[in-house]
């Protein structure tokens, strides 16, 4: 979806179930062959959470640079030491300038690590958990009752599984953002010296508690794919309609490619300044006041949004939300069209390898 922050926000398009080597499913062939139930359920949900992982990672690696600016204007406050961010293009000259281009790949490898985790969980979650509601007979009387549409059904599902996600990944997401935005001018005794390091010092200076700072933010961003489905959902049937009086049918490529964009802009718009709490909290760090020049601490998120809008105003809240955009636009871009193509292959690998199994036995 994790925003960026691709973590809690950019993994809505995991509703979208691929076929694998001609039509042929890994549950049918596990079907035929007599696998159990539990086998079924891992087979298939892992070759997914697989491909979300290695696609999410490809894709975070090709616009990191992105994803280092995005999370530097989030978590600037408005003191006199933190630089007004201007735009994505002016950013980056400023960090290439001033860091050189090591600066725009500070903390990759615990992003990568991260990001591999939370893909991993999320796509696992979400496959296995709609393959166990697919098989119960109750889960179907009651979709076709109440008349429940699997749209409906795969943005649920996909609200829990971030929801899990959320609870097994926060601590590490809250490391690397400690790795990302680490002061490089203070002794290096004082630094994080990687993922590992990072957890066990926030753990002993700070509490274990810290190890989860911002986990309400990113509860409540699991309602962004929500947001997206409503908005591109509205504009679509009102097109349709419009269309069908012309006598035209349905969206054409371009269309769906247009709306779907802008669906997810809307969305993250909406829910832009609780990534900013986000960021804030995981970094543990607190905002400088431009009005006394008193440090502010953050008590949640709430009481986060309120105290950027005191201190920083509108502003505060949307910072860097220009390069946001971009950034959610390309990487879920990239990320589905790998996670597509690795999906095929994990998938083929795995129909092969349960087709063996039952020819021996």
């Amino acid at each position: 979806m994790a925003q960026s922050n691709i973590e809690d926000e950019e993994l809505d398009s995991a509703s979208v179930r691929l076929p694998v080597s001609r039509g042929l499913k890994i549950e049918d062939l596990a079907d035929s062959a007599g696998q159990e139930t539990s086998q079924l359920f891992s087979a298939d949900a892992l070759s997914h959470a697989i491909s979300g992982s290695i696609g999410g990672n490809i894709a975070m690696l090709a616009f990191y640079p992105l994803d280092q600016l995005v999370i530097r204007a989030q978590a600037a406050g408005k003191g006199k030491k933190n630089k007004k961010f201007k735009s994505t293009w002016r950013a980056l000259h400023d960090v290439i300038a001033e860091e050189g281009l090591s600066g725009l790949y500070r903390g990759l490898n615990s992003t990568l690590i991260t990001l591999f985790a939370a893909n991993f969980i999320y796509f696992y979650a979400f496959h296995l958990l709609r393959l166990l509601l697919n098989r119960s007979k109750l889960f179907q009387m009651l979709k076709k009752n109440l008349k429940i549409s699997q749209a409906v059904i795969n943005l649920s599902i996909g609200t829990i599984a971030g929801g899990i996600n959320v609870c097994f990944v926060q601590p590490l997401w809250v490391a690397n953002a400690r790795l990302k935005l680490q002061d490089s001018s203070k002794p290096s005794a004082d630094h994080y010296n990687g993922m590992i390091d990072a957890i066990i010092k926030i753990r002993r200076e700070e509490g274990l508690f810290k190890l989860w700072a911002g986990v309400s933010s990113s509860l409540l961003l699991c309602c962004n794919p929500a947001i997206q489905f409503a908005v591109y959902e509205t504009i679509k049937r009102f097109l349709i309609n419009r269309k069908s009086k012309l006598g035209k049918k349905g969206l054409s490529s371009l269309e769906a490619f247009i709306l779907g964009a802008f669906a997810k802009w809307v969305a993250t718009i909406t829910t832009y300044p609780l990534q900013v709490a986000q960021t804030r909290l995981r970094f543990g760090k607190t905002s400088t006041s431009s009005q006394t020049g008193q440090v502010v601490e953050y008590n949640g998120t709430l009481d986060c949004l309120v105290k950027i809008y005191k201190y920083e105003g509108k502003s505060g809240l949307f910072r860097g939300m220009e390069t946001k955009l971009w950034h959610s636009t390309l990487i879920s871009a990239l990320m589905f069209l790998t996670y597509e193509k690795i999906q095929r292959l994990v998938g083929n690998a795995i129909i092969a390898k349960v087709a063996k199994k039952s020819k021996v036995n």
